[in-house]
């Protein structure tokens, strides 16, 4: 026979309809929210791993000063990959290749590939940071291609235009193919001569990897070849940077989870409790007349569950379509993916689903457990614990109204101390996500200001210029001791572009970032490390210098050179506020005022969906978990609040 208590639950849906709604969308928006994460993601990082044998991603690719025969070396396959770099009407870098059918292939995303001598496909990241569609129209020079096809590009997944840049930049930088008949017509400045090469065997090791990369160096050196830049797979950053970051969001998607969910264990455990004490009365009855514990345990725990369960439920759906397809959009925005199918992610299930329904569950047994274990004359009598009472906390002499005020906090403690958690995590994760955008923007302003100079050039090899306004400096790298790169420049005692610097008084500056990451003050060591050369350098805080865009080292050039034991003579590049005329092939790196920005104005263009995200989150937990517990709070108190209509107070001052 069925329990006829079971005809209650739907009584009691509509009773406090209001508040299993709340808790309905609360557990919905938590794992819709989490689900649509972890799913895209792991889908996303699936099509990657396949990329590199669905498109033949290269192992890697070296530059050449004159073309090499692309001959078979060292049980490697040589593709010719040349490109040329270009300038667009609008100041953008645009990097164009030929038609590709044998290594690096694309993944056309929309439109098709350049058949025409007058098309061209480029990035669809790049395209989309800058409103291109198909159609439209690419000025290089003289000439005008119109896009006739949108692509991922297999060895460009993040644009990187150099390999040893900070920071990739979707916005002034894309990667474009044409036919080989419009590659040779655009001319031949900026050619470059760049080769990809992929492994024969494909069951090599990492060791077995690296170690036949190393020997095709020296192969090519063996032949002749002189190398301006060789940069295996496993280095290369447009490639493995995607890679590298991509679930790292995982990671934080997940304990942010399990931080709401004991939040809302809580909200269920005060929920429950509030339950049981407004019910005692009946229940009390109910156990006197023959129902047992059990019958009575299987009835309160069976609407929570009803609830948790739809809710999960329905979270999953909406994780697997709404959210998968915003989380998709979120890494489309930064990212230059091919396309993804959505993958059943067992993982995703147990992690947002069967974990949290299993707190929340346990919680409210152990709640159940507990308040029925009282007797029924207990509960009749409203004794809701076995101890005996204690007497009432003594409140200080005040009026009535806040001495009321005070006891109502007392007696609802457990409550409130929820109430807290959970509008301080909301307030948390609010303050994430609305102070990110002025914080990248500040940094912007703070680099435009800091800047050394408009143009620093860090050189191949030592270029001699004709411009009086330059001034050579000598710079390298070094990492500290959990290997972050720290940059240190040699630059001239009384610098016209590294400013208010004495260094015969005060030797070494450290810039005031590094300084506070790190917590050192005056007269504080620091040891740096080459890894390369398996060498020490050790630091000592004598002065600081702002210098936000970097965590860096400044000292005078004829100390760097002694230091790291180089000559008189040599310099690494020069600070000037003037475009130099220095060829191409003698440029390691160019560093302007946008590299140097290009950080924050990235992540302001990638991650600008994500914080608003959280924004809208928080504001949502804030308003569920303010409801709920104040509607808790009421009920608990619904006699007390009687009584003081009885006594003739207004509804306004019981509301404050």
């Amino acid at each position: 026979m069925a329990n006829p208590l079971f005809k209650r639950i739907p009584r009691e849906l509509k009773t406090d309809f209001s508040k299993y709604v709340a808790l309905f969308l609360f557990i919905v928006l938590v794992i819709s929210f989490c689900s649509g994460f972890i799913v895209a993601g792991q889908s996303m990082r699936q099509a990657f791993d396949e990329s590199f044998d669905k498109y033949t991603v290269e192992d890697g690719h070296f530059v050449t000063a004159m073309p090499v025969d692309a001959d078979t070396y060292c049980d490697v396959t040589i593709h010719n990959l040349f490109y040329k770099d270009r300038i667009t009407e609008n100041d953008h870098s645009i990097r164009i290749y030929e038609n590709r059918d044998a290594v690096n292939n694309l993944c056309i995303m929309e439109g098709e590939n350049a058949d025409d001598d007058d098309e061209i496909v480029i990035d669809r990241l790049y395209a989309a940071n800058n409103s291109l569609k198909i159609g439209d129209k690419i000025k290089l020079e003289d000439k005008e291609l119109t896009i006739c096809g949108l692509a991922a590009f297999s060895d460009y997944t993040s644009l990187f235009k150099n390999n040893n840049d900070m920071m990739f930049d979707a916005k002034c930088f894309t990667v474009a193919t044409v036919t080989d008949k419009t590659f040779e017509s655009i001319g031949s400045a900026g050619l470059k001569f760049c080769y990809a090469w992929t492994n024969n065997d494909k069951s090599l090791s990492e060791n077995e990897i690296t170690s036949l990369s190393e020997a095709l160096m020296k192969d090519l050196i063996a032949n002749g070849a002189i190398i301006t830049d060789f940069v295996p797979r496993e280095f290369n950053q447009a490639i493995m940077f995607t890679g590298d970051d991509m679930g790292s969001d995982q990671l934080m998607i997940q304990w942010l989870l399990y931080i709401v969910v004991v939040v809302l264990a809580f909200i269920f455990a005060v929920t429950i409790r509030s339950t049981i004490e407004q019910e005692s009365s009946a229940i009390g009855t109910l156990r006197a007349s023959g129902y047992t514990k059990a019958e009575m345990f299987v009835h309160y725990l069976t609407l929570p569950m009803i609830v948790m369960l739809t809710a999960a439920l329905v979270g999953n759906i909406l994780g697997y379509t709404v959210m998968k397809n915003f989380v998709k959009g979120i890494y489309y925005n930064s990212y230059s993916l091919p396309t993804f199918e959505t993958v059943w992610s067992t993982e995703a299930f147990v992690k947002t689903t069967i974990i949290p329904c299993v707190i929340i569950i346990a919680i409210n047994v152990v709640v159940l457990l507990k308040a029925l274990s009282l007797s029924p004359l207990q509960l009749l009598r409203r004794e809701f614990s076995k101890k005996k009472n204690k007497k009432a906390v003594k409140l200080p002499d005040l009026k009535f109204i806040s001495r009321f005020r005070l006891r109502v906090i007392l007696q609802n403690i457990s409550a409130y101390l929820t109430m807290f958690a959970g509008i301080f995590f909301a307030g948390v994760l609010l303050m994430f996500g609305m102070m990110f955008p002025p914080l990248l923007n500040n940094y912007k302003d703070e680099v435009s200001h800091s800047k050394i100079a408009d143009y620093q050039y860090i050189l191949k090899a030592p270029y001699e210029v004709e411009n009086e306004s330059v001034e050579k400096y000598c710079v390298t790298s070094l990492t500290t001791k959990n290997g972050e790169e720290i940059t240190i420049y040699g630059v001239e005692d009384d610098s016209s572009y590294v400013k208010n610097t004495d260094f015969e008084k005060n030797g070494i500056y450290l810039s005031e970032g590094f300084c506070e990451k790190y917590k050192l003050e005056k007269s504080d060591s620091i040891t740096l490390y080459n890894d390369y050369e398996n060498k020490e350098y050790t630091f000592k805080v004598n002065a600081q210098y702002s210098y936000p865009p970097a965590l860096s080292v400044f000292m005078s050039i004829d100390t760097f050179r002694e230091m790291f034991e180089v000559s008189d003579s040599e310099y690494s590049g020069y600070f000037s506020n003037e475009k130099l005329d220095i060829p191409n092939t003698m440029i390691a790196t160019l560093i302007t005022e946008h590299d140097l920005s290009v950080v924050a104005t990235q992540l302001e263009t990638s991650l600008g969906m994500v914080f608003s995200l959280f924004a809208g989150f928080a504001i949502i937990v804030y308003i569920i978990v303010m409801y709920l517990l104040a509607k808790i709070i009421i009920e608990r108190n619904a006699y007390s609040i009687s009584m003081l209509k009885i006594l003739g107070f207004a509804d306004m001052d019981i509301s404050k």
